[in-house]
C-alpha cells in the first residue's frame, strides 16, 4: 500500500503594494519550515500576526504542502 510522507509545509502570502504606473502590483512572500500538521486556525493566527508587522496588507494566503509518495 502506498503512503505519502510529508516533506515540507509553507504559507505563501500575497501583499497588495498598490498601483504603479496604473497597474495593480502584488508581491508574494513565503513563510517556510512550518509543522506539517498546522491547522487552519494556527495558520490564520500566524498570518494575522505577521500582517500586523508588514507595511502592506495581506490579500491572500495559500498553504503549500509537499509529500513524498512511497510504496
Amino acid at each position: 500500500m502506498a503512503t505519502i510522507n510529508p516533506v515540507s509545509t509553507s504559507l505563501s502570502l500575497s501583499l497588495n503594494l498598490g498601483t504603479i504606473d496604473g497597474k495593480a502590483t502584488e508581491k508574494s512572500i513565503v513563510v517556510g519550515r512550518l509543522n506539517d500538521g498546522i491547522t487552519a486556525d494556527a495558520a490564520k493566527t500566524l498570518v494575522t500576526s505577521l500582517g500586523a508587522l508588514l507595511e502592506y496588507p495581506v490579500t491572500a494566503t495559500k498553504k503549500n504542502s509537499v509529500g513524498l509518495l512511497v510504496d
